[in-house]
């Protein structure tokens, strides 16, 4: 059995920073991190020692910092609320720093900022909260040992209930941890619960970023995803937790990369899924394949009218801004005219955490539902 290079656990913070030091050993340093002036403008303060050049990349923009008193850095950020990658450079050298948030992304541990005020299905609030359980199990189809999150809803283990289940994927970069820390699926779920927006499920969330035998060096293989889901983890899950059979209790989603991940799974073996999300969605495969993969779809297409039949929900979602919107509209037309059923949704925004708490807000209302959706 090979080792998983990808399960060397690095441990990161996600409490807030104090400002005071630890011991006399370090220099008193200021608060830094984001603040907002009186107006509400979010701005960056960073204290950066004998520093002479700092900036900061949040999408395709770089912001410069001043030093507005020694070693100290500051620079408004004209950015509207929500979650952003940022990546800051000192003296041209990228570094974490450790005064604000540090998350997966991008395929390394790397800093975000959260702007306030947060989008309210994803605040922390005073409900009651179910718990996210990290799982580790053996995979035949990688060969390694392999890990995924399970959100549990509150009172999962007092009420004893079997619940439907949603496994629900990240994109390119980044891994298992990024819906519950990015997408705060977690405490979404908790607020809409307390609201009885949503039915109670599982959510189910795995390492997408596999490669031909689990060596790192070798080019990312999504397809390989859809042997793993089914043969591996699907299994593990229904031994391990109370779970409803069928494939009306059984939903895949994913955004970006691991959208087209779930519509692999979900076309290929239609008798396992019943509703499918698709966010920043791609219907067809475009990584890792010469041409665009389109094979899993083939038994759709075949007998439309059985699959629109069997699909509870096909949904399909991107931000308007987002660089593979012409994409999404192709794959429109092809919705359009092999007559596939979908609901489809357009929001505000790009390629980004933004629009997949927006997607994820309006999908999982639509789970495990009786009534048809529009």
């Amino acid at each position: 059995m090979t080792e998983n290079l990808f399960l060397q656990d690095q441990a990161v913070s996600f409490h807030r920073p104090y400002p005071a030091s630890l011991t006399a050993l370090h220099e008193k340093q200021p608060e830094q991190g984001i603040f907002y002036r009186q107006d509400g403008t979010p701005f960056l303060k960073l204290w950066m020692k004998n520093a002479c050049d700092v900036k900061i990349v949040i999408g395709q923009d770089t912001y410069i910092l001043l030093e507005v008193e020694r070693n100290l850095w500051e620079v408004t950020l004209p950015l509207e609320p929500g979650f952003y990658y940022a990546a800051l450079y000192v003296d041209s050298v990228e570094i974490a720093s450790p005064y604000l948030p540090i998350g997966y992304g991008h395929s390394r541990p790397c800093n975000y900022l959260e702007i306030g005020p947060v989008m309210e299905a994803c605040r922390l609030k005073d409900v009651l909260h179910g718990s996210i359980r990290h799982e580790y199990f053996y995979s035949e189809v990688t060969g390694q040992t392999e890990s995924c999150l399970v959100y549990a809803p509150p009172g999962y283990d007092r009420d004893q209930l079997r619940l439907p289940v949603l496994y629900l994927q990240h994109g390119f970069g980044e891994n298992e941890g990024s819906w519950v820390w990015q997408g705060r699926i977690g405490w979404m779920m908790d607020n809409f619960l307390s609201e009885k927006k949503v039915t109670p499920m599982l959510i189910v969330m795995a390492d997408g970023m596999m490669s031909e035998d689990g060596d790192p060096e070798k080019k990312i293989i999504p397809s390989l995803f859809t042997k793993f889901l089914t043969q591996d983890l699907m299994p593990y899950i229904e031994a391990h937790y109370r779970v409803l059979t069928g494939r009306e209790n059984c939903a895949i989603a994913g955004l970006s990369m691991g959208s087209m991940q779930a519509a692999m799974a979900a076309f290929s073996y239609p008798e396992k899924f019943a509703w499918i999300g698709l966010f920043s969605g791609f219907l067809r495969n475009y990584i890792g394949v010469e041409e665009i993969a389109d094979s899993h779809l083939m038994q759709a297409f075949a007998d439309v009218e059985a699959f629109n039949q069997n699909t509870r929900l096909l949904f399909r979602a991107m931000g308007r801004e987002d660089s593979f919107f012409t994409w999404f509209m192709q794959e429109d037309q092809l919705c359009e005219d092999y007559g596939l059923k979908q609901v489809r949704r357009v929001y505000d925004g790009g390629h980004d955490w933004n629009v997949w708490r927006k997607c994820a807000a309006e999908f999982l209302p639509m789970l495990f539902r009786t009534q048809e959706i529009r």
